[in-house]
């Protein structure tokens, strides 16, 4: 039997998904290095004739292959090369914030699905314990008066509310099972592993304004710091851009030699540079610059969602809490004694079948609605977690 935290952490270890984001992060890092190194040499081969003639009469004098090699290195001397480490820095940030965000998503999902899978099995276990009762006492009805006809009709009613009762657990049995196969996916087991849920328990602390939690969650949403990232990395590449048009030089050590009459051999550093004549960089630099406002208005764009959504969640949260707060904390208990009391009243013939049957009910709804709404406050907790970048908010008790 598993808690939902040792689940979770159980999930987060074995996920098989999670390698992906891990390995990003050695990814960007080999990017990184690479940034650091200078361009590649390059290296340029020369072949030819060579002919001699005299100055004065234009008589030949002699003729020989020529042949040259150069060894030009490319050099950074506009600051791409930082520029370049800078933007691979912003790329590692940004796999660290993805693995980041897959966590607290994979926990968050781990967590409701745990309660769910709960909450499922609660309610299978109540539903098939009120049908076995119902169908006890509709065969205890049937041997009271075999001839009348109002304990054939109360038999008939037992019997019916008893497949009501097991229709509602044959129905909370598939969503468990549902439930169940993701979690095995999640944890990367066979799908048919058993799983059981300790009984949890559910805290629902209060919280802060929201305005000062849609400020939190502006400054830790997994969104808006990747978008953040992204667009400090863009001024980079506009930066980056820009140098283009700032000449590239290279430089390197050659060598020449030649043979007709005789034998010459030049040596010596060959010095080479662009000429940015035609401005040929400026569509580059304009392209950039359209990318960073288009990063601007998506940072817009996050910011508005995330504090919309920080307000719905916390509304929707503080609706269901403060409708369990009026609910004892020992409904659940209390409810089902009462469905105990009643099958023995019954038995006893101090209530009518009516009155057991509806209490039966009433208890099974009574179940599935505290069951469901505390899933459904946790659910609102956890999601307000994930937009403040799986961070509790200041000020909340755990």
């Amino acid at each position: 039997m598993l808690s939902i935290d040792a689940l979770a952490n159980i999930i987060i270890a074995n996920n098989p998904e999670r390698r992906f984001y891990a390995q990003q992060i050695g990814l960007a890092g080999a990017e990184r290095d690479a940034s650091d190194r200078l361009p590649d040499p390059e290296v340029a081969f020369e072949f030819g004739e060579r002919r001699m003639a005299d100055g004065l009469t234009g008589a030949p004098r002699g003729a020989g292959p020529t042949y040259g090699v150069s060894i030009m290195q490319p050099l950074d001397l506009a600051g791409r090369g930082a520029l370049r480490r800078a933007i691979a820095d912003r790329q590692i940030a940004l796999a660290r914030i993805g693995l980041a965000q897959f966590d607290a998503a994979l926990t968050s999902r781990a967590r409701s699905l745990g309660y769910a899978l709960f909450a499922a099995e609660q309610k299978a276990v109540a539903a098939r314990d009120v049908a076995v009762r119902m169908r006890a006492l509709a065969r205890i009805v049937e041997q009271r008066d075999p001839a009348g006809v109002a304990s054939a009709l109360d038999a008939a009613i037992l019997d019916a509310s008893a497949i009501t009762a097991e229709r509602n657990a044959a129905l909370a049995d598939s969503e468990a099972s549902t439930i169940s196969y993701e979690l095995n996916q999640l944890r990367g087991v066979s799908l048919k592993t058993r799983i059981r849920i300790a009984p949890p328990v559910v805290t629902l602390p209060g919280l802060p304004s929201a305005e000062r939690m849609a400020q939190q969650a502006g400054a830790n949403n997994f969104e808006i710091r990747a978008l953040r990232a992204q667009l400090q990395q863009q001024g980079l590449r506009v930066d980056l851009a820009q140098t283009a048009r700032i000449p590239n030089v290279s430089v390197g050590p050659y060598v020449n030699h030649a043979r007709s009459d005789s034998r010459e051999t030049n040596f010596g550093v060959r010095l080479t540079t662009t000429l940015p004549i035609w401005n040929s960089q400026a569509a580059g630099v304009a392209q950039e610059l359209s990318r960073q406002s288009q990063g601007e208005a998506a940072m817009i764009a996050a910011n508005r969602r995330v504090t919309r959504q920080v307000y719905e969640q916390a509304a929707y949260y503080e609706t269901k809490r403060r409708v369990l707060a009026t609910w004892p904390a020992t409904a659940t208990e209390k409810f089902a004694s009462a469905a105990a009391t009643a099958d023995n009243s019954y038995r006893q013939g101090a209530i009518p079948v009516a009155t057991y049957v509806e209490m039966q009910r009433q208890y099974l709804d009574a179940l599935s609605a505290l069951l469901d709404t505390r899933r459904e406050a946790m659910e609102a907790m956890l999601q307000l977690r994930a937009l403040n970048g799986g961070r509790s908010f200041q000020g909340v008790s755990q």
